[in-house]
């Protein structure tokens, strides 16, 4: 047997071991004798009439590793599965479409879902009943797994006729979960009005986030907030956003020792979170904060952006220099173990005196501030009560602070490191890619944008299988075709890097996916785009992801990028595409305006008037004086083009905004338009920076 199907104790491994997703080898050597998602299992099913049991999860899930071990290695549970089920494993991350359609299904089911996602299905694959976490035994009013199991089976082998009836009208509630919403009237920006009192309805005063319970980061109400404070000036949406990520910055959800979010914490002060760390959550909290200190002028955002992005190059990227997927909360099978500390452990790494000072700022105490004595960092009093408490001044303790934390990183790189999903998204990689070309115009760093560059480089060249994008990868296999939040994210990610770099190819690439985006995702009868398209498995129903949570809907995604596209290369089809998409879908955002919030920031794009920003001559060095002002600025719905001298007529049939514009007498100059007029061009830094604050200055 070779040596990587050799079990820990002894087992041979099972169909997983074959898969290239890191989650799904993780059960290789269960007992339970496991199926990828394809045609091998459903045949077994539909030969031998037995209900499917799917199980989806993924690599950094902590309550997925916690049912493994109580009862996918359990000998016992596992021969139950055997006999009365065909089992199959599903990887979340590599088949979002698998789990969105049964996510959905439990949810109408049950009310609730989340992650490990149980789910028992016909052998059509219609799901029946469905539910999250099973505990082996009853406990705390959850019911035991065997004891599901066992219902289950009697259910189908007893009362199949109830069950079957059952199973289709869940289907049919999926199909209509998805289909447009009836609206009365036109989404129109008086209409934000209302969506701000929803978002005010659900706004956590005191520690900032929405809702009461569990918190999370939601990044794209965030965003949407942050460009509508933009617009409109009104003070309760920066408000919101600023209170939100100032907690965040401080809390548990951020590794203050190491960088980077958590993906959530369980109570709603931001202190005790789960811990995994997930790339699409740093790569979007990264240009979040990156922008919020291009508007507000913050510096704490600025370096709580910083922070996120490093951890993401240090602990993610690839040797081909995309990023991997993810980091587990636990580390040998405890959570948590790599970012918590006992009070006396850090005295001993910090010694007595700096490390109670340390200790104190960071809220750790000997009794700990979590399980089993140990403590979460967080920021619990500002440096300022720190100075006064300790006798110092600020700058002092903010030097200690920072000493400090350096020893502590250094000492916690000698742990046991959490295990890694080493695997390539398309989808959160685009927005790695966002966020990181986001932080160079908010830093001036150019080591941001070629990281940018270089990520897209990587995905480019291994993520795309026979000229088309697919939408995962690892260790040289691409098998799942681009989905439609691919093909979207990607295409706003290189949008983004012409904006930073005005390398003409990148806009190329960008109306390549486009044109695959409208003709094999849009859907002209619905009037909205499909998640799945046709190189996608075609499921048992119509595939619509509208949700913007955790990260943004495909469909809201290709909504801003065909808006782009429609100021920046003239494509007006394509501003019709969006703006219909908008109006088809105005029955959700009436409906639950918060999970509909990028979708929201896409109208407000349509809304805005058309306003540009080109320079020519950028092969002159001259002109990164004026990328560099306008970098300065935050200008989320301003279209920007380049163009090197003489190129810029040239260009102008692909880039319509270059035409008419020169480099006066050979010297790099810039142009700032509104309502089609375009202002005096200017050469001078300052010339341009006054423009620019007129332009920005009217709402």
């Amino acid at each position: 047997m070779p040596e990587n199907e050799k079990s820990r104790n002894g087992r041979r491994p099972n169909r997983l071991i074959r898969c290239s997703s890191p989650y799904l080898r993780q059960h290789a050597h269960n007992p339970v004798d496991w199926y990828p998602w394809g045609d091998e299992a459903v045949a077994r099913a539909r030969a031998e009439d037995k209900p499917i049991l799917l199980s989806i999860g993924y690599s950094a899930c902590h309550w997925c590793h916690v049912m493994e071990r109580e009862s996918f290695e359990s000998a016992e549970i596992a021969r139950t599965m055997n006999e009365h089920f065909v089992n199959v494993k599903v990887d979340r991350e590599e088949r979002p479409d698998l789990d969105e359609l049964y996510m959905r299904a439990v949810q109408l089911m049950t009310g609730a879902g989340g992650w490990p996602l149980t789910v028992f299905l016909t052998p059509g694959l219609v799901p029946f009943y469905g539910g999250t976490y099973f505990p082996p035994e009853e406990r705390h009013g959850m019911p035991a797994f065997p004891a599901v199991l066992r219902a289950v089976c009697e259910a189908y082998e007893r009362r199949r006729g109830e069950l079957e009836s059952s199973a289709e009208q869940v289907l049919e509630a999926i199909r209509q979960s998805s289909a447009p919403r009836a609206a009365t009237g036109e989404l129109v920006e008086s209409s934000l009005e209302g969506v701000l009192r929803a978002f005010s309805g659900q706004f956590d005063l005191e520690h900032g986030g929405f809702g009461p319970g569990a918190k999370f980061p939601q990044a794209a109400a965030l965003d949407f907030l942050l460009r509508l404070w933009s617009r409109t000036g009104d003070d309760r949406p920066i408000l919101m956003l600023g209170l939100t990520l100032d907690r965040m910055a401080a809390g548990g959800i951020f590794d203050q020792v190491g960088g980077g979010f958590h993906r959530y914490t369980v109570d709603r002060a931001w202190r005790i979170p789960h811990f995994e760390k997930m790339l699409y959550d740093n790569a979007q909290l990264v240009g979040l904060y990156a922008d919020a200190f291009l508007a507000t002028g913050k510096q704490p955002c600025r370096e709580t952006a910083c922070r996120a992005a490093e951890y993401i190059v240090r602990e993610l990227r690839s040797a081909d220099d995309a990023f991997y997927a993810a980091q587990d909360a636990d580390t040998q099978g405890v959570e948590g173990d790599q970012y918590v500390w006992t009070y006396r452990g850090m005295l001993d790494c910090l010694g007595e005196d700096e490390g109670k000072v340390v200790a104190r700022y960071f809220g750790a105490t000997e009794d700990g501030n979590w399980e089993g004595g140990k403590n979460i960092l967080h920021v619990a009093l500002s440096l300022h009560s720190l100075a006064d408490l300790f006798g110092l001044d600020e700058a002092e303790a903010r030097d200690l602070i920072g000493r400090g934390v350096g020893r502590l990183f250094e000492s916690r790189q000698e742990r046991v490191r959490p295990g890694r999903d080493e695997k390539v998204l398309t989808d959160w990689n685009a927005l790695c890619v966002s966020g990181l070309t986001r932080l160079h115009r908010a830093t001036a760093d150019r080591a941001w944008l070629e990281a940018a560059r270089r990520c897209v480089e990587s995905v480019l060249g291994n993520v795309v299988k026979d000229g088309a994008l697919m939408h995962s990868w690892r260790d040289g296999v691409a098998e799942v075709p681009g989905f439609l939040s691919d093909h979207a994210l990607l295409a706003g990610a290189l949008l983004d890097l012409y904006e930073s770099t005005f390398d003409v190819a990148y806009v190329r690439r960008a109306c390549e996916l486009a044109e695959v985006m409208v003709r094999d995702y849009w859907d002209e009868e619905a009037g909205v785009f499909n998640e799945a398209g046709r190189r996608n498995e075609q499921l048992i129903a119509p595939l619509r992801r509208l949700n913007d949570q955790p990260l943004p809907s495909g469909c809201s995604a290709a909504c801003h990028v065909l808006l782009r596209l429609g100021a920046l290369a003239g494509e007006r089809g394509y501003v019709e595409v969006a703006e219909r998409t908008i109006r088809t879908l105005r029955g959700f955002i009436a409906e639950s305006p918060f999970s509909m919030a990028h979708l929201l920031a896409a109208a407000l794009r349509s809304w805005s008037e058309p306003r540009e920003f080109v320079i020519v001559g950028v092969e002159d060095p001259r002109a990164e004086t004026l990328r560099t002002v306008a970098d300065g600025f935050y200008m989320p719905h301003v279209a920007r083009a380049g163009a090197a001298s003489g190129q810029a007529a040239e260009l102008s049939a692909e880039i319509p905004l270059l035409k008419g514009k020169e480099a006066a007498g050979g010297r790099p100059t810039a142009y700032v338009c509104a309502g089609g007029a375009c202002r005096e061009p200017v050469q001078e830094a300052e010339d341009l920076r006054k423009q620019l604050e007129a332009l920005l200055s009217k709402r």
